[in-house]
């Protein structure tokens, strides 16, 4: 059975500036497939090399996939929606899937407006995208899927969910396949070197309103740091990876296995710097310890600041103040980490005087860069 993977093509011009980053749902859901015996695996990056419909169609028709699976974000759904519309134009024999984090969430909306999807993958991808494909290369599928927890699809015009698959109990137990990626177009522009965006852990203990992830992933998970180191000395020696960013929302929550991992890449000596997206009081309470990260390679720190006003923190129940927030930033400058802060924009309840204010706050927390995301309702 032939599996094709696409990435739409799709840009924001957001995280590109900073370079070519790779999939991390390729690798993962992928090396599944693989582990379970599917071995006609290929990937388009659609977006990463600007492929447009017409020359997508022509490989698409090419390789003549049984199955085809796309990714969606919600500022990507509707390129998610019409690549597969074209899949179905070339191929309509074809199974068509979407997973993501989008379509997870508004499987209902997707299926209404994009009766050509077959399925819909709901959460952490692996595990369910094996029991559906095997069905599907038993050509079983239709009369086994209301059994197939996690998925969703439409029967006799009307949508059907199942319900929900459990969460993968051990991330050990992750087959990553990353060559599946074509290691030439992955370059992170600041340090020009290959990049990879490998998971670490997955899910988030918090429940800050505006964030899905935690949802999503529904438990907070961790792979072994020497496991993951192993991972990470892979990606150097096999594919000359020199920069990393974790895919991750929480990697530092457990600070004696975050420890770990640090000693772990130290005693290697690979060579590669890294970054992470965390908590500013995790940052807070590492403080004696960011020496540390620092000699590992860590060097970017994304901080999930969200607001320079308390009264929004607490509407986004960060668990964090403003003072908080600045004095995070100053101990990673201090520690030689570049600082990044995320700020959400288009609160109900903002202003022009209260986006000049965060603006101002910015400023004057002296972040080495600065991420405006526009709130979603």
């Amino acid at each position: 059975m032939r599996i094709l993977m696409i990435q739409p093509n799709y840009h924001s011009g957001g995280a590109e500036i900073a370079g070519n980053w790779p999939s991390s749902w390729v690798p993962y859901v992928g090396g599944a497939l693989k582990t379970a015996g599917f071995t006609e695996i290929r990937f388009i990056d659609a977006m990463c090399n600007y492929i447009g419909d017409v020359e997508l169609a022509i490989e698409i028709k090419k390789y003549q996939p049984d199955v085809v699976l796309c990714t969606a974000i919600t500022p990507m759904i509707y390129k998610s929606q019409a690549t597969l519309k074209l899949v179905k134009t070339v191929c309509p024999e074809a199974k068509a899937i979407m997973g993501g984090v989008h379509p997870t969430y508004m499987y209902r909306e997707v299926l209404g407006e994009a009766p050509w999807v077959d399925y819909i993958i709901r959460g952490e991808g692996e595990e369910i995208t094996v029991n559906l494909l095997k069905a599907i290369a038993n050509g079983t599928d239709e009369q086994e899927r209301r059994n197939i927890l996690g998925i969703a699809f439409l029967e006799d015009g009307k949508v059907v969910a199942t319900p929900a698959h459990p969460p993968i109990k051990d991330l050990n137990t992750l087959t990553p396949d990353w060559s599946l990626l074509d290691w030439d177009k992955y370059i992170y522009t600041p340090l020009n070197t290959r990049v990879a965006v490998p998971n670490y852990s997955r899910g988030c203990p918090f429940r800050c309103r505006f964030c899905s992830q935690w949802k999503f992933w529904r438990k907070y998970r961790s792979r072994s740091p020497k496991q993951f180191a192993d991972e990470i000395e892979r990606l150097v020696k096999d594919h000359n990876v020199g920069f990393f960013i974790l895919a991750d929302e929480e990697p530092t929550i457990n600070k004696s296995r975050f420890v770990a991992l640090c000693n772990e890449l130290i005693d290697r000596n690979l060579g590669i710097h890294w970054g992470i997206n965390t908590r500013v009081t995790d940052i807070l309470r590492d403080e004696k310890e960011l020496p540390l990260y620092h000699k590992a390679g860590l060097v970017h720190v994304s901080l999930g600041t969200e607001a320079s006003a308390q009264l929004n923190l607490n509407l986004f129940r960060k668990e964090t103040t403003i003072a908080d927030n600045k004095r995070a930033v100053q101990l990673l400058r201090d520690n030689g980490i570049l600082a990044e802060v995320q700020f959400i924009m288009g609160l109900p309840n903002e202003t022009p005087e209260t986006i000049e204010e965060t603006y101002r706050m910015a400023r004057d927390w002296k972040a080495d860069m600065t991420n405006w995301n526009m709130y979603t309702p």
